[in-house]
């Protein structure tokens, strides 16, 4: 390409003669070239190119500005053609630019003073009713960031104003003020990309490794929200744990670009417990004031409903005693107070809803013996009893661990590590203490209610429940019957518990059998057992039987015959005589002869 053919390319990029006017005379300056050579190749007369050369050596480039044509145009109201579309782009760009600013940056970019009143004549006719928006890059879509700060200090230095940089490039305000302030005190070098933010700072911590540990938390606990997440990093993490806003920034990411499940919402709205925590009836003001329990539908297993059976302290939330259970009876729920009164004690209040089990006549007098007061809650007012709380995140953070459960023995195992996680993770009710403590277990500490001795415990339960061996065979002997409970179990002690009609055998909270039976509470004798029931459990012995029998074969309980005693009949003891009386006489004769 010809050096006139690249001067007529360059001329079309031109805005400003001054621009035309140095283009024209570079090479002279530059390499030398001669005015004459200049003149032919872009077609400007040769004394015109040797003038505004001499006048850029002596000037610079404030020379080449044509003095002699601003008198006349000061005067009219029309500006350059270059000057007059620089203005209509502005106001194009940003409608809302004052006119004092469009004065400030002509003069600073071109050096042409003007004023708003002949401004505001000359954008008269451009004025529209609807401005579009222009395809402006914005500040947050440059790919370096070195050149996003240079286009904040580029507009300032042309003379726009920090309020119009801010809404032209879609940042904040403080934003453009701390990029200018940083620029004016180091320079370019305040414009590189200089790391002060502390090692905890989000942009540091949002890393693979983390987000793979909160997209595993998100798989295992899909209806688990970033309150929860944060807890259950906290306790599997060595490392400290970022906040837990962090954590919500992650799981967003994972839900974006990883596959993470979706937040979850419920097929009822949830009540906030802020919204309620003003109404409770029931609030505990100390450690081991109020227990709350209550049962919960958890999942159906083979057309049968498993039950979550919990009590809970009040002041700490955490779970004293819980267990997975296919039935919701007395049995039940008198086991799992067993174990909360002989580890922690007895509270004040035992708080619980209308159900029949809660107003069963031996569970009334157990609490009266103990000298706990029952209390129930209005009926159709769940909410009242705060334990209500605790199976929303029972809901969230365990029901589709029940839901995929394929035996009893599974929904057990997940029911008792949900416990472990609940008391150990840290609990919404406590973000704000003042003492630090965040957990259940933590909060509750070591201390106890008001003790009962063990041998009293066990006498008041007694009345329905009690302890036997197991022997070798797997059965336990109750009364005159023989028992089958679990034939693994050899030596063991298990919990045998009688109600209404029922008897149940259970080992450290697994059901291994029910039986019916005929049990008189007068005599306290058990007169009869029949229709056995055995559950499947992970205490099976592990040696194979030499002969399968069946149903009809295995006998698993039997009557032990009774005794009979005999009459006994008093038998006196008689002294015999050693010799007769003759035969004494003889000897007495024959010692004498001697």
């Amino acid at each position: 390409m010809s050096a006139q053919e690249e001067f007529e390319q360059i001329r079309l990029q031109f805005v400003d003669p001054i621009q035309h006017d140095y283009e024209v005379i570079r090479p002279i300056v530059l390499f030398g070239d001669t005015a004459a050579e200049r003149s032919r190749q872009t077609g400007v007369e040769r004394t015109v190119v040797g003038d505004k050369a001499r006048r850029f050596v002596l000037g610079g480039m404030e020379g080449l500005r044509d003095g002699r044509t601003e008198p006349a145009e000061r005067h009219g109201s029309a500006y350059p053609e270059a000057i007059a579309g620089y203005i209509v782009y502005l106001k194009q760009l940003y409608p809302p630019i004052h006119l004092r600013e469009i004065e400030r940056i002509v003069l600073r970019k071109f050096g042409y003073k003007t004023n708003h009143h002949t401004l505001k004549r000359f954008l008269a006719p451009y004025d529209t009713p609807i401005q579009l928006e222009f395809d402006l890059t914005t500040f947050s879509s440059y790919a370096d960031a070195y050149q996003a700060r240079w286009r904040v200090v580029r507009m300032a230095t042309e003379g726009w104003n920090k309020k119009s940089i801010a809404a032209c490039l879609k940042l904040s305000r403080s934003h453009v003020y701390t990029i200018l302030d940083t620029f004016e005190r180091e320079g370019f070098a305040g414009l590189e990309d200089q790391r002060r933010r502390p090692p905890d700072h989000p942009g540091n911590q949002l890393s693979l490794p983390f987000f793979k540990e909160v997209l595993d938390l998100q798989h295992e606990y899909p209806r688990a929200g970033r309150f929860r997440i944060h807890g259950l990093l906290e306790q599997q993490r060595q490392a400290p744990t970022p906040s837990e806003r962090t954590v919500g920034r992650a799981m967003a990411i994972n839900r974006q670009f990883h596959g993470a499940p979706g937040p979850w919402i419920g097929a009822r709205p949830e009540q906030s417990d802020e919204g309620s925590l003003n109404h409770l009836p029931y609030r505990p003001a100390y450690r081991h004031h109020m227990w709350f329990t209550d049962i919960r539908y958890l999942v159906k297993l083979d057309g049968s409903w498993v039950y979550s059976i919990c009590i809970i302290e009040g002041y700490s939330r955490k779970i004293l005693a819980g267990m997975a259970s296919p039935h919701q009876d007395l049995t039940a729920v008198l086991q799992i107070l067993y174990a909360a009164l002989s580890e922690y004690g007895c509270p004040q209040v035992l708080v619980s809803d209308n159900g029949g089990v809660f107003r069963a006549g031996d569970y009334q007098a157990i609490l009266r013996d103990v000298e706990i007061e029952p209390l129930h809650i209005e009926k159709g007012k769940a909410w009242q009893n705060l334990i209500e709380a605790q199976f929303k995140v029972q809901l969230r953070l365990a029901d589709c661990k029940f839901e995929q459960a394929q035996t009893l023995q599974e929904i057990q195992n997940q029911h008792a590590a949900f416990i472990e996680t609940f008391n150990t993770t840290p609990h919404w009710a406590h973000r704000r203490r003042d003492d630090g403590y965040r957990t259940p277990v933590a909060v509750l500490g070591w201390l106890r209610g008001r003790m009962v001795e063990p041998g009293r415990l066990r006498q008041l339960f007694g009345r329905i429940g009690f302890l036997r061996t197991v022997n070798r065979y797997g059965f336990v002997s109750v009364q005159r019957f023989y028992i089958y409970a679990e034939n693994g179990l050899s030596r063991q002690r298990v919990s045998i518990w009688i109600y209404e009609g029922e008897l149940s055998i259970e080992y450290h909270k697994t059901l291994l059998a029910r039986y019916r039976c005929a049990y008189d509470a007068r005599t306290k004798r058990l007169q009869d057992v029949s229709e056995p029931t055995l559950y499947a459990t992970p205490f099976i012995s592990p040696q194979l039987e030499l002969i399968e029998l069946d149903d009809e074969q295995w006998v698993k309980f039997l009557r032990r015959p009774s005794r009979s005693y005999s009459r006994r009949i008093a038998m006196l003891p008689q002294q015999l005589s050693l010799i007769d009386l003759g035969t004494s006489a003889l000897v007495f004769l024959a010692l004498k002869v001697m």
